[in-house]
């Protein structure tokens, strides 16, 4: 008899847990922070909600309607009185009460971001930097790994844009190589390293030109090229997404007399970087990155005489 108690009692405590799992439909950030008053969260791939944009000074509450609806809104009160927006992750609780405390927004800025993570009931937010640079890695590109492993210095470069400072924007040739490890994959690394800074993709093996979302960190999840090709990939870090395109080849063409491949007729290009993202005078010999003076950035080759 003692012990169906004991089996009883661990159930009552576990049973909390199971019928206040959240499965949220969708969230929205309300309060006097939140400058067109009311912002429908993103919902992520992996369940949890994002928010990105400018913020005053003031109250963000996130509430489980697009509109308050007394006796049917659910708000996520911070379990702590006086509760940052920006924080490393704090518990939050349910709550119908519509006049209790919000997260605090002590300043105003453009970049804020924080995400709801209805698995383990906490709130995390940050101001949002851009990052210095951006890399590609993996064996999808010429000696980016061989049959043992990627190699780390030999990743390439994205281009910052010089108006959006969260975007960057790579061009060159990928695809499916041979004696190579994990033929065709690569990830996105923000220095020329294995972490802290990653992107992933949510699903491993998700075809490049398919993809939409970036994932910070997470799972050692790759992208995978499923054909063979010049590509641009574009990133936008604060919206987190990414977007990629096989360049046509028609749209390519060689000038022998620059020994240098182009994708416009302008031949001045307004800025030129090697591998390392320094800015050079003019194109070196072998790999170079050009922002044109239309705005278009590619990748390009200056042959040795």
């Amino acid at each position: 008899m003692k012990k169906i108690l004991i089996i009883i009692f661990l159930a009552t405590l576990l049973l909390p847990v199971t019928i206040n799992a959240q499965d949220f439909s969708a969230l929205w950030a309300t309060g006097s922070a939140v400058p067109n008053g009311t912002q429908q969260l993103v919902k992520r791939p992996d369940g949890n909600y994002c928010f990105t944009g400018a913020l005053n000074v003031g109250e963000v509450k996130v509430m489980t309607t697009a509109i308050y609806q007394e006796g049917v809104t659910q708000f996520l009160k911070p379990q702590l009185v006086d509760s940052y927006l920006i924080n490393k992750g704090l518990t939050y609780v349910l709550t119908k009460d519509e006049t209790q405390a919000g997260w605090v927004v002590s300043f105003q800025e453009d970049t804020y971001r924080f995400v709801v993570d209805p698995s383990s009931k906490k709130l995390q937010g940050e101001l949002f930097l851009p990052w210095n640079e951006l890399l590609i890695a993996g064996s999808a590109f010429q000696n980016g790994s061989d049959n043992i492993e990627w190699k780390r210095d030999n990743m390439l470069p994205f281009v910052r844009n010089h108006e959006d400072p969260y975007i960057f924007t790579w061009e060159g040739e990928l695809g499916i190589y041979d004696n190579v490890i994990e033929p065709g994959y690569f990830k996105l690394e923000g220095q020329m390293t294995w972490g802290p800074r990653e992107l992933h993709p949510y699903q491993h093996g998700e075809d490049i030109l398919n993809a939409q979302q970036i994932c910070f960190g997470g799972n050692d999840n790759k992208w995978k090229v499923s054909k063979d090709g010049r590509y641009r990939i574009t990133v936008n870090l604060y919206k987190e997404t990414i977007h990629a395109e096989l360049i046509p080849a028609s749209s390519q063409k060689i000038d022998e007399t620059l020994g240098i491949d182009i994708t416009t007729d302008d031949h001045t290009p307004s800025s030129v970087y090697n591998l390392s993202g320094m800015k050079q005078i003019s194109p070196s010999p072998g790999l170079n990155i050009i922002r044109r003076s239309d705005g278009r950035i590619i990748k390009v080759v200056k042959r040795k005489i």
